[in-house]
């Protein structure tokens, strides 16, 4: 939540920080598939105080400057973007899952998240695979698994990824 605080007050790297507190709701899945589970008082707590920042002071224009970001990786997916703007994604979609009764998703949100999709969906003809999917992640996040070039060679993944030849790493 301190991530949210600083990024709401003003932060010269605001956005970043609304992203690293999206990427705690990751965590917090993470944890919660491990068994640690927050009480649900405290979770309640959280929940709460996440919406309210994330609506307060500077974090709308961040919140959409995030959403902006993972739309720019989702467009880059057939080459270096498509698992950073799937990351993104879920992140995105905690939140609308986890906080759908706190009114944290606009019409413009969801809008974004649609153009996103679209992309991640064009992107998935070409994009590199995932070669290791997060056990965190859903089966419902069906953004990790489309990639459909699974037989894409190592040399042609991170020509890719990475913009160059084996050798010149």
């Amino acid at each position: 939540m301190s991530a949210l605080e600083t990024a709401g007050s003003g932060s010269a790297n605001g956005s970043a920080l609304v992203g690293e507190a999206l990427g705690g709701l990751i965590a917090l899945r993470q944890r919660a598939a491990h068994g640690d589970v927050p009480a649900p008082e405290e979770l309640d707590h959280f929940r709460r105080r996440v919406a309210e920042l994330l609506k307060a002071g500077r974090n709308p224009g961040r919140f959409s400057q995030y959403r902006e970001h993972v739309l720019e990786y989702a467009e880059r997916g057939r080459f270096d973007g498509y698992e950073l703007a799937s990351l993104g994604r879920s992140a995105l979609e905690f939140l609308r899952e986890d906080f759908a009764d706190l009114d944290v998703f606009d019409d413009m949100t969801e809008s974004d998240l649609a153009e996103i999709d679209e992309e991640l969906t064009a992107a998935a003809e070409e994009a590199p695979p995932i070669l290791d999917v997060p056990s965190w992640v859903p089966e419902s996040h069906w953004w990790w698994r489309a990639p459909k070039q699974t037989d894409m060679s190592e040399e042609e993944r991170r020509h890719r990824l990475y913009g160059g030849e084996l050798d010149d790493y």
